[in-house]
């Protein structure tokens, strides 16, 4: 068994990160299907909420830490009911390790500075997929720079192409900035 993190992003405003939404207001699903039956079974019935909000980013996260990523895929579902205006109140996905083999992620240390090289700190940093349509990763910048998500840890990634998108108040960055991780 394995921990299995749900991470849900809305968003508002044509894209912009929905922060600060209460945690009782999203309802998550989470449904395992095995891989060799194609049973499914029903593990969060919209119930369960998120545990945490990362902060300053719009992420929603809750884990599973009964995982088994060796016998089932995992598809969940968010739905929004607050009062906020977002883009879309339904978010969805899944996950499964078909065609990811295990242990394929890279630690990948993204730093953000100055053009004199200096380190900034605060920075809110998303990583999509090559065509800036999912976000695979999502953190804030610690005191050197370096990109690091709600449990202190840097980006994982698989190998591939990432566009990595990057906000903080009183700076300009030219995004997206491409990441290739191998």
């Amino acid at each position: 068994m394995t921990d299995l993190t749900v991470a849900v992003t809305f968003t508002k405003n044509s894209g912009q990160p929905a922060t600060g939404l209460a945690l009782a207001d999203i309802d998550l699903y989470l449904t395992r299907q095995d891989r060799t039956t194609g049973a499914t079974t029903v593990i969060w019935d919209g119930t369960q909420n998120p545990t945490v909000e990362q902060t300053n980013v719009g992420v929603y996260v809750r884990i599973y830490a009964s995982a088994d990523l060796d016998k089932y895929n995992y598809f969940a579902s968010a739905n929004y009911t607050g009062l906020d205006t977002l883009d879309q109140d339904w978010i969805n996905g899944g996950t499964g390790v078909d065609t990811v083999p295990l242990g394929t992620a890279i630690e990948w240390q993204y730093q953000v500075q100055t053009g004199g090289g200096v380190p900034i700190e605060g920075v809110q940093v998303w990583f999509y997929d090559e065509n800036s349509t999912y976000i695979v990763w999502a953190g804030v910048t610690d005191s050197n720079g370096y990109a690091r998500d709600i449990f202190n840890f840097h980006p994982r990634l698989d190998p591939g192409t990432y566009k990595v998108y990057r906000q903080k108040a009183g700076y300009t960055f030219s995004d997206p900035d491409t990441e290739v991780v191998a």
